[in-house]
């Protein structure tokens, strides 16, 4: 018998790269769905918020906390209620009528979200690069900072050296994580071009993403630059030249948000409304 996820889903849809029109035979198959889960959970004391798959590749959440996430403009999200429709694998009526109120959710902090991830991504591969052509030589010790041994610890001549010595141990123990769990194909990526051209891609893409919400008020899930963004997974792009190009994006972020037609915030009475109705309509059909 299926399970409650399962059987109260109103939408289910392809995710990542196959989403993105990016992918790769190699690429895993993810799926992102959003169910009302039964009675219990609307009206009484159970509680449910999604159901995440062994492996992480098949996300369901439930209705109310897919909504919420979506007035926060969480891109993931986003993308569900915008994936192509050939990419839809699952929708009832419900679904539709999700689908068709989903510019409820469509706002200048959704496009600023889109940026955000995409700076997120850049600081990973600006750490990753470092670690590729400046390696650490080896672990941090309290004397390299004025640390000297007291009562079986470090005693440090002040606060500031002492920050300094758990910052580099800090650093230290994510380039040791770092090597120790790399996938072999991304490591192969980097080692080839010298960086992570796959992060890059979607670095690229979460950018272009975001100026074409604040631009055109478009969420464009299937890219109509794949070959452009496979081009740069493939290691067109010399790393300086992508620096420079989300440098610039990125700064343009306050001229893109200010230009934007979009509202600034969801209307979130219009957003909970919808879950309220479509959470009466599941539970008067049974």
């Amino acid at each position: 018998m299926a399970e409650f996820w399962e059987q109260g889903l109103i939408l289910r849809v392809l995710g990542g790269s196959h989403a993105h029109g990016l992918e790769t035979p190699q690429s895993d198959t993810d799926t992102r769905g959003v169910c009302i889960p039964p009675r219990r959970f609307l009206l009484g004391l159970s509680s449910f918020e999604q159901h995440v798959s062994d492996d992480s590749d098949h996300v369901v959440w439930a209705l109310r906390k897919f909504v919420s996430l979506a007035c926060k403009g969480n891109p993931n999200i986003i993308e569900v209620l915008y994936t192509d429709p050939c990419h839809q694998l699952h929708l009832d009526p419900l679904g539709e009528a999700l689908l068709a109120r989903r510019g409820l959710f469509l706002t200048r902090q959704v496009g600023a979200s889109f940026m955000r991830y995409a700076e997120q991504q850049l600081g990973r591969i600006e750490r990753h690069y470092r670690w590729l052509s400046d390696p650490p030589t080896g672990q941090p010790h309290p004397s390299e900072f004025g640390g000297r041994e007291r009562r079986g610890g470090f005693r440090f001549p002040d606060t500031g050296a002492e920050k300094a010595y758990r910052s580099a141990m800090k650093y230290w123990t994510a380039y040791r994580t770092w090597r120790r769990d790399r996938n072999p194909v991304r490591a192969a990526l980097e080692e080839q071009h010298g960086y992570d051209t796959k992060h890059a891609m979607h670095l690229c893409r979460l950018l272009r993403m975001g100026r074409e919400i604040l631009e055109d008020g478009e969420v464009r899930v299937l890219r109509p630059d794949a070959e452009w963004l496979r081009g740069v997974r493939d290691g067109a792009l010399p790393y300086p030249e992508l620096l420079a190009m989300a440098g610039d994006l990125v700064a343009d972020l306050p001229r893109l948000t200010l230009a934007s037609t979009l509202p600034e915030q969801p209307d979130r009475t219009a957003a909970e409304a919808l879950v309220i109705e479509l959470h009466e309509r599941f539970l008067v059909r049974g």
